[in-house]
């Protein structure tokens, strides 16, 4: 476990992560994520895409309505809906986000209460937000400041308290707390203001539906003063943190020629958005790669012997089975694309659930296999909108399972514990991830 090297005892944040808080099994439990309402939670969803997709490329309707699935809708405006299921299709939808649009997010409720972000920008704005922070989240400065300040030492902290274990659910005990813990960390908080906040702020966004709305203003208005908080803490004693380096981010206008530094409702957008996407889509993918790799333990033996396989391992985990197979947009004008004419003003899904099993594509889609031929997987999106994150999220995958294999290198799937299911719908993951340690 890492220790302050003053007392020798472990910080506050990384004791946190070894408490009993009852709102982790409230915020990571693959069953309960309000994304997946409606859909069963015992079946996965891979051959249905990939039927749909061998059909036709694009089709008229939501990927739901075309599964038989429940609506669980994104927005309460209505639109009619397209999906695109090929490989070239989404690629098309991805890369041309002046006709299919980021902005859709606007129409959803959930994202709207997050801010100004990215996520909802198109064109010089979205260019301009995002290279003002880019420079946080490029590998270089990924491999050296997130990995060293946060990632290392808080895989080590989880690591090392299960070597007196036998068996755990790994989907648990590491795969949700390291990234929420990386996140959290690393925008400043500490202690167990390391869970609260990301709990406060689900509470304050996707889970607001279930709440009374004065329950949802609470949340909001905790987050809010926290943000505050720690963005006047870092103005008046500069950190070594993420709020810190957004504070001395500048957003450049080429055309006038102009710089400004971030607003606060910007920089509350950054953090907002790098807890979600790092705390949410993390935890199950690292789910998702450790089970594919215990169910294929000739990679992971692969993987023990030569450590530079582990990326290959994470890229092939994200292709073969995206946590979020379906992505938004909004067309606003008319476009062809696979042959089919996609009017202006209809809501279109991205699937890349499908697009990446695509045969045309990738040869034996449906296996896990990392020494397969390099292909762009589209797990964290395409274009001007792929993922900001996305070296943040390797690298936390690459040194917990690294991690693993350096402490329990024999870990094998638990014969005892039943077979893990892959769940969910719009949110993917592993129902739980036990395994022998030793």
């Amino acid at each position: 476990m890492a220790t302050c090297p003053m007392t020798g005892k472990a910080s506050s944040a990384l004791a946190s992560l070894m408490s009993d808080n009852p709102r982790y099994k409230e915020m990571f439990d693959v069953n309960t994520q309000s994304a997946n309402t409606g859909a069963d939670m015992e079946k996965d969803y891979t051959d249905d895409m990939n039927r749909l997709r061998d059909a036709a490329p694009v089709q008229k309707g939501a990927l739901r309505e075309l599964l038989g699935v429940p609506e669980s809708p994104f927005s309460p405006i209505k639109r009619e809906n397209y999906t695109f299921f090929s490989y070239r299709a989404c690629e098309i939808g991805f890369r041309e986000n002046l006709i299919f649009s980021s902005e859709g997010y606007k129409e959803s409720p959930g994202v709207s209460t997050v801010g100004t972000t990215i996520l909802s920008m198109v064109g010089k704005p979205h260019k301009r937000l995002r290279s003002a922070a880019q420079p946080l989240f490029k590998r270089p400065k990924v491999l050296d400041w997130w990995n060293k300040r946060w990632i290392e030492e808080t895989v080590d902290a989880l690591l090392d308290r299960l070597l007196d274990e036998d068996a755990v659910d790994l989907n648990f005990e590491l795969c949700a707390r390291l990234p929420m813990a990386t996140v959290t960390r690393a925008i400043g908080l500490e202690g167990e203001d390391v869970i609260e906040f990301r709990y406060q702020l689900d509470r304050a966004t996707f889970g607001a539906a279930k709440l009374k709305p004065e329950e949802a203003a609470e949340s909001r208005a905790w987050v809010d003063r926290t943000l505050r908080d720690l963005i006047a803490e870092n103005t008046r004693n500069p950190g070594d943190n993420l709020i810190s380096g957004l504070l001395d981010a500048q957003i450049v206008d080429e055309e006038e020629g102009s710089k400004r530094p971030l607003t606060e409702d910007e920089i509350f957008g950054y953090c907002k958005l790098a807890i979600f996407a790092g705390g949410g889509t993390t935890w199950r993918q690292l789910g998702i790669t450790i089970d594919a790799l215990m169910n294929h333990t000739h990679f992971w033996d692969a993987c023990v012997k030569e450590r530079g396989l582990l990326d290959q391992a994470v890229e092939e985990g994200l292709r073969w089975r995206a946590t979020d197979p379906v992505f938004p947009r909004l067309c606003v004008e008319d476009a062809e694309v696979e042959g089919v004419k996609v009017p202006a003003g209809v809501r279109v899904h991205l699937c890349l659930g499908a697009a990446n099993h695509d045969p045309t594509v990738f040869r034996n889609p449906g296996e896990y296999d990392i020494f397969r031929d390099k292909s762009h997987q589209m797990g964290f999106g395409f274009g001007p909108h792929r993922c900001l994150g996305m070296d943040v999220a390797r690298q936390e995958m690459i040194v917990a399972i690294s991690g693993l294999m350096d402490r329990f290198p024999n870990m094998r799937l638990d014969p005892d514990k039943p077979r893990s299911v892959y769940r969910g719908l719009d949110h993917r993951g592993m129902s739980a991830v036990t395994v022998r340690l030793k």
